[in-house]
């Protein structure tokens, strides 16, 4: 049985059929940019294999420059210059030597291209939310700032937003639109009418948030005009002057999610070769110390509270399953003799685990797993613990590179490993993996 550990894992398993649906626009602008530099290339005389590269790699540092997030109101000259930039450094690459006068004129050409080509998708997008082809909407409040945006969006369909109705503690219906229920009805109120975006007016709706998240939501942060919120993001987009903050999509519908798996399978694969002779000796040391039983398999909480067995080296022998369970720590037990002290200090123990990301139980990097007494007793007491659930536990994470291993303060590990899952990248995932390997060159596990 799963150990429940709090509202998104509930939320999930109700909305296996509920995934983000293909964004047209990111696709589309892909598309056209892959054509775009094809003609150009093909223009330029170049051969098969050059074009294909030149199309590849303007998509990829399209990717790179956020070329093909997804707006409100898009503008045919959104991320111009960085267009134009692409297409110079993926001519340059793949036509090269070639001169920078065909460099040049290529850009000039890819350029000019994908911006016709641009101004007819966003024709035809407009044209079709003005036809009612918007998303169904809700807001998040109903307060003044509430009723002037939706009235906003009602009044412009161009933007792609179509609210239903709000959303709110109050009873009874309002003027403009009915209130369709409370914060905590969304899950409810999202499968009922289909809704695809969530407006969140006001503060203190986080938890709302995450859940119209995990339902395919687009989810929309909509701070009051003067509010600095929008001073702090990269991306700013507004409702004719009303301020919008996109909520970044999960990690696990990022285009660079199966890249994930893909290196956690090589890095387990590797491990495990390389490891052998080290994990040979380790088990006969721990033969001889500890007696029968090399390996030590304790059940811990994995991915959205699903419980997976973790493998270990041992390092003692509890007296019972219940010790097992309970014990928060045997950093400074007797009991562990000087081979399983140098296994915990060197993380040799943790080793097997490889097996554990292999088999796709775990990943490489991730929030640490617990064991089921400590997480529904953590869940309780700690702000945000059961949040780290929202991604693949790991062999190391944000929270151990920093310091938070064996005996360490819960809240901060649940912070750590909450920073991580919101802001995920392969960039992150990279940055662990290498201060992880440093650090257990300068060994210091508990």
């Amino acid at each position: 049985m799963a150990v429940r550990v709090g509202g998104d894992r509930q939320v999930r398993r109700q909305v296996v059929h509920r995934r983000p649906r293909m964004a047209v626009q990111p696709l589309g602008l892909a598309g056209i940019d892959l054509i775009c530099m094809a003609f150009t290339a093909a223009v330029a005389g170049q051969e098969a294999l050059r074009i294909g590269l030149a199309a590849v790699l303007v998509v990829a540092f399209g990717c790179v420059g956020h070329v093909y997030a997804a707006r409100i109101l898009p503008s045919t000259l959104d991320r111009g210059f960085w267009l134009t930039g692409a297409g110079a450094a993926a001519a340059l690459a793949a036509f090269w030597p070639a001169t920078l006068t065909v460099v040049g004129l290529s850009a000039a050409l890819f350029t000019v291209c994908a911006l016709c080509l641009r101004s007819v998708l966003y024709f035809l997008v407009r044209r079709a939310r003005m036809n009612g082809r918007s998303a169904p909407a809700v807001v998040i409040g109903a307060g003044p700032h509430a009723h002037k945006l939706a009235a906003t969006l009602l009044a412009h369909p161009e933007y792609g937003l179509l609210p239903l109705g709000f959303l709110d503690e109050a009873a009874g219906d309002r003027p403009l639109l009915p209130v369709l229920g409370g914060p905590a009805d969304t899950g409810a109120v999202i499968r009922a009418h289909d809704v695809r975006a969530v407006v969140v007016t006001g503060q203190g709706h986080p938890s709302v948030a995450r859940t119209a998240r995990a339902l395919g939501c687009q989810v929309f942060l909509a701070p009051e005009p003067g509010e600095p919120v929008a001073d702090f993001v990269s991306l700013r987009e507004h409702v004719r002057g009303f301020p919008l903050v996109r909520m970044r999509a999960e990690a696990q519908h990022s285009l660079a999610w199966p890249l994930k798996r893909a290196i956690d399978v090589a890095l387990a694969l590797t491990g495990l070769i390389v490891s052998a002779p080290i994990l040979a000796v380790c088990a006969l040391l721990v033969r001889w110390e500890t007696g029968p039983g090399l390996l030590f398999k304790q059940r811990r909480v994995g991915y959205l509270g699903e419980p997976i067995e973790l493998v270990k080296l041992r390092t003692l022998k509890p007296v019972d399953a219940h010790e097992s369970e309970t014990l928060w720590s045997i950093a400074h037990d007797a009991r562990v003799g000087p081979v399983g002290r140098m296994l915990r200090r060197t993380s040799f123990d943790e080793l097997p685990q490889l097996w554990n990301v292999l088999k796709g139980d775990m990943s490489v990097i991730g929030p640490r797993p617990e064991r089921p007494y400590f997480v529904e007793e953590f869940s309780r007491t700690v702000p945000g613990y059961e949040l780290r659930h929202r991604m693949p536990v790991g062999i190391t994470g944000w929270a151990q590179i920093h310091g938070l291993r064996g005996d360490t303060s819960i809240e901060d590990r649940a912070r750590f490993d909450n920073h991580y899952i919101d802001g995920w990248s392969l960039r992150t995932d990279l940055k662990i993996i290498l201060l992880t390997v440093w650090s257990m060159l300068r060994p210091g596990g508990s």
